[in-house]
């Protein structure tokens, strides 16, 4: 639905927090898929390190309100 108007920005603030390994996998590669075939920029939100592996992009880690590590995955 949020990709139906071919938005330039698509932001994700924690959306696979509800769902099993196997379903965040597919929404988090459904998000790839669609945000590279349509050239928008993904911002994607999460307390899930480990969902951050799947991005080939700059990844940034904040703690208690702060930058804990920024850099390129």
């Amino acid at each position: 639905r949020a990709l139906i108007g071919r938005p330039e920005i698509l932001i994700a603030d924690e959306p696979t927090a509800a769902l099993d390994a196997e379903r965040q996998r597919a929404f988090i590669d459904l998000l790839l898929t669609e945000s590279a075939a349509s050239g928008a920029t993904l911002l994607f939100v999460s307390h899930d390190a480990r969902l951050t592996a799947r991005f080939d992009r700059v990844v940034a880690l904040a703690a208690i309100n702060r930058a804990a590590a920024e850099g390129t995955v």
